[in-house]
């Protein structure tokens, strides 16, 4: 049934789209002074939430603008889920749930830098199992199915098979939260030694895209939340890459995560061992 609806996804996501409009966009604060939300944050929520749950009966929705928190709750009970694979003990109660974030990359929206992007992540039985990935300024749709591999614009793409050395590091330094931006550093510092160069592109949902379609190769970021990596997870995995969120198990609907991301085996492993010997514990 899913494999059926990613066409109609990405319809909604292109509708979605038109919506994010910098014009008499209202911003206010939330949280902190470096984070945003604007009215054309809550109006593409609005309408993906309506389309999406119209689109697949029984599923649910956590978005960035709302709280997801009341589902934790409910992620071990199983009632709704099939029973016909190994993940059957720890199926969430809610068979299908989507995982998106309207506008990834709001500064850069408020700042019309043109480098931000809806991201629909769709949780099968607690897993990654279906992501979209929109960028609208240069009209590039990415989507992936678990199992069918990653497209972009309807062309399959997979990670490059660059080494390390040559590979381009995405990362961020904890802009919500600048307490772990000092491991973040170290983290860049000694990744960039031996790389080739670093991106900072202010949107975790563009980098993981592009990690997909083999623009870059390495990615850490000490501090994202569910419907920032969603998406993103299942377009790298299909695209032959490889992600973790480290010092986690299953996908946390409710609490930050840390993600590190590469095109191969060995630069994955290189990268995480270089994180976690700087962030041997998450500070969260």
């Amino acid at each position: 049934m899913v494999e059926n609806l990613i066409e109609k996804v990405t319809g909604i996501v292109r509708h979605a789209a038109e919506l994010m409009k910098p014009e008499n966009v209202e911003v206010t604060q939330k949280g902190n002074a470096s984070n945003f939300v604007t009215t054309a944050d809550i109006n593409v929520q609005q309408f993906l939430k309506k389309e999406l749950l119209a689109l697949l009966p029984g599923s649910v929705f956590v978005g960035e603008e709302e709280d997801g928190a009341a589902l934790s709750s409910g992620m071990d009970a199983g009632k709704n889920c099939s029973k016909t694979d190994e993940s059957a003990n720890t199926c969430p109660q809610y068979e299908y749930i989507w995982v998106v974030d309207p506008i990834d990359g709001t500064s850069n929206f408020i700042r019309d830098i043109g480098m931000s992007a809806i991201s629909v992540g769709l949780l099968k039985c607690g897993k990654p199992y279906a992501g979209v990935i929109y960028q609208p300024y240069r009209n590039e749709m990415f989507w992936a199915v678990d199992g069918q591999g990653a497209y972009l614009n309807g062309e399959r793409i997979h990670v490059s098979d660059r080494e390390f050395k040559h590979g381009h590091l995405c990362s961020a330094m904890s802009t919500y939260n600048k307490d772990y931006a000092p491991a973040c550093f170290r983290i860049i510092e000694k990744v960039y030694a031996d790389c080739d160069d670093l991106r900072r592109l202010g949107s975790a949902a563009v980098e993981l895209a592009y990690l997909a379609a083999g623009r870059v190769e390495l990615y850490f970021e000490i501090r994202l939340f569910p419907w920032d990596v969603a998406a993103g997870i299942v377009l790298i995995k299909e695209a032959g890459g490889y992600t973790e969120m480290i010092y986690q198990e299953g996908f946390p609907l409710d609490r930050p995560v840390a993600l590190v991301g590469a095109n191969t085996k060995e630069n994955f492993e290189r990268m995480k061992e270089i994180v976690c010997g700087e962030i041997p514990v998450l500070p969260y």
